[in-house]
């Protein structure tokens, strides 16, 4: 179900002291265009504009009135005539700054563009807004190259300010019609200035306080600017240039929700010196349905007896006949694939070739397998066999796959290990025992160590567990998704609308187990608190609250795992504000699989929308 947050008092208390207006949103009207079409073309000025202002520059005047606006990304100033300005896009120098007589030129970026219908969008002015001369260039692209379009503006201020504007899509453009020329972003007096040099002005400490010149050659595909302002600052005699100060609204994802429950599980050690823990250790996994039960301890070393040596060289794998298939939820399985070190898998295994245990290959391995994978290496001189052989233990037949006192790296240093995989071949437990593990870590190649267990294909990470404490648990066929919070579209607010932005709750759990109801609540904040604080004291261990208070909230109630709330971002809203917001779901205390979670709420991710004019 959908719900709409209507309480918006508590966006009002900050408005005042967020930033002033930044991309304007009210373009205005397309370019006149006598003899053509208005606001659309291709190497084309547009008809003079008078731009209501008295800009102040440098150059053939002290003062401008008048805009000539080109398709191309320039504009040049004059005070009432057509200029001489190129509606070419040039990649000289000497073209930028202008030769003796030539007029200003205001450039977000001159590059040869062009603007057709098709795109939906067109050059634009706007000389109503008190102030300030406004133009855009809305959804243009490259000539010839049809994408990407994007998006950007020019704002010229009566105290003589610059500001640029541009879209996240500039990413994509190549700068420079077919990759050949280098393009030009900045300001200049023209008429013969002479040359500062370029400024880079994604950094936004540009100084030139000599002349009104300030600009940035860009190399082919070189363009840093997108998603980002850029202001010239009039400082009397010549320009001091910020980046930033305005950034498209946004929405960002804070921390991460709980929980990730993976249908695998696993223990990982770094190296060898902790793994002397699990000696006279072992794990007992019962089949529970399509699921495992799994418990800690249960289990004991069995001393192989008339054991056949699998002749397993390092790194090596091989198949083993069972004298009766091994049954799993999946159907029986007649052969085992024991891999040197320390994998035991119901199919080939490729991964039993490496030796390094990773967790990410062991959660995306494509076949079922059991883990104690380590870097052994049986073909060492000096060490013991990996060994088979199946043995009757009242009802049941169990086949036994044993490391007998295997070597482990570095060669040449007496190191065994002694562990064992017990299958029964008839109720389909496995048992893991570990009967001596090596803890020497000097192996040039690693020691890191991994048990655990995991079905054929990709897994979800639920992390590394210490298996002594985490069991017992059920595996799940699946898996379980963490809470996780996501907005759209992007929270824009300008002088002439707003937006609503649609907050989801997915992978919501049960309220009680088998009900089919789904209760959550979105809360937002004005604050956060940075990488989220723990609420282990609360008995919700591994979720974390990124919410500094909680200002107002909304409830959902769902019958699917997935929520959502509705929230109007207003009109007038000034750029720069930030709004934080997380999702709870309530579910029955210890109704999570295994027991988690007493305090009786998961939570989302932290999300941070930042509210702009653009």
């Amino acid at each position: 179900m959908q719900r709409s947050v209507s309480c918006l008092a508590v966006l009002a208390l900050l408005t005042a002291a967020a930033s002033a207006q930044c991309f304007e949103q009210n373009f205005g009207q397309l370019c006149p265009y006598t003899g053509g079409t208005a606001g659309y073309g291709d190497d084309d000025l547009f008809d003079l504009q008078p731009m209501n202002i008295t800009f102040p520059m440098a150059g053939l005047a002290s003062s401008y009135t008048h805009a000539h606006i080109c398709t191309n990304g320039v504009i040049y100033l004059t005070n009432g005539a057509n200029s001489t300005g190129s509606t070419y896009a040039y990649n000289t120098t000497a073209f930028v700054l202008g030769t003796a007589g030539a007029d200003p030129r205001i450039a977000p970026l001159w590059i040869d563009l062009e603007c057709v219908p098709a795109n939906g969008g067109g050059v634009y002015f706007n000389n109503s807004i008190p102030g300030k001369f406004v133009v855009t260039w809305k959804n243009v692209d490259e000539w010839a190259a049809g994408t990407p379009t994007f998006t950007m503006q020019a704002q010229l201020f009566a105290n003589g300010d610059v500001t640029f504007y541009y879209s996240t899509n500039h990413t994509g453009i190549t700068v420079g019609y077919g990759s050949q020329f280098v393009t030009y972003v900045g300001v200049t007096e023209g008429n013969g200035v002479a040359d500062p040099g370029p400024t880079d002005l994604s950094l936004g400490t540009g100084v030139n306080l000599a002349t009104y010149c300030m600009y940035e050659a860009l190399p082919i595909g070189g363009f840093d600017l997108q998603d980002q302002s850029i202001t010239f600052i009039n400082a009397g005699t010549g320009y001091l240039q910020l980046a930033g100060g305005c950034t498209p609204a946004y929405h960002e994802v804070l921390g991460h929700g709980c929980y990730d429950v993976s249908d695998s599980f696993y223990q990982y050690h770094d190296d060898a010196t902790t793994v002397p823990g699990f000696n006279g250790q072992s794990m007992v996994m019962t089949p529970a349905g399509a699921n495992w039960l799994v418990t800690w301890g249960g289990g004991s070393f069995v001393t192989p007896v008339a054991a056949t040596n699998l002749g397993l060289t390092d790194d090596g794998e091989v198949g083993v006949n069972l004298s009766a298939p091994f049954p799993t939820a999946a159907g029986p399985v007649p052969t085992l694939f024991v891999g040197a070190n320390g994998i035991v898998s119901l199919a080939t295994n490729a991964t039993s070739a490496t030796y390094a245990p990773d967790e990410a290959q062991f959660l995306a391995c494509p076949v079922t397998a059991f883990w104690s994978w380590h870097d052994f290496n049986p073909s060492e001189t000096g060490s013991g066999p990996v060994t088979y052989f199946e043995a009757v233990v009242g009802a049941d037949t169990i086949a036994y796959i044993t490391w007998e006192g295997v070597e482990n790296y570095p060669t040449g240093l007496l190191n065994p290990s002694t562990l064992q995989f017990q299958f029964n071949l008839n109720t389909g437990a496995v048992t893991f025992v570990w009967q001596n593990m090596d803890g020497d870590a000097s192996s040039p190649f690693g020691s890191a160590h991994l048990m655990g267990w995991s079905p054929g294909g990709p897994s979800t990470d639920g992390g590394s567990q210490v298996l002594a404490t985490l069991l017992p648990i059920v595996t799940l066929p699946n898996g379980l998704a963490a809470l996780s919070l996501s907005a759209g579209p992007a929270p824009v607010s300008s002088s002439s609308g707003g937006t609503i932005v649609t907050y989801t709750t997915d992978n919501l759990f049960e309220l009680v187990p088998s009900s089919g109801v789904y209760v959550g609540l979105c809360m937002f904040s004005l604050g956060q608190v940075p990488g989220g604080l723990d609420l282990s004291f609360l008995g919700a261990p591994g979720c974390s609250i990124y919410l500094a208070s909680i200002d107002f909230s909304v409830a959902m109630v769902s019958l699917s795992t997935t929520g959502a709330v509705t929230f109007p971002i207003p009109s007038g809203l000034a750029s720069g504000l930030d709004l934080f917001s997380q999702s709870a779901n309530l579910i029955t205390p210890n109704s999570l699989p295994n027991g988690q979670n007493a305090f009786g709420a998961t939570l989302s991710n932290g999300l941070k929308s930042h509210i702009s004019s653009f």
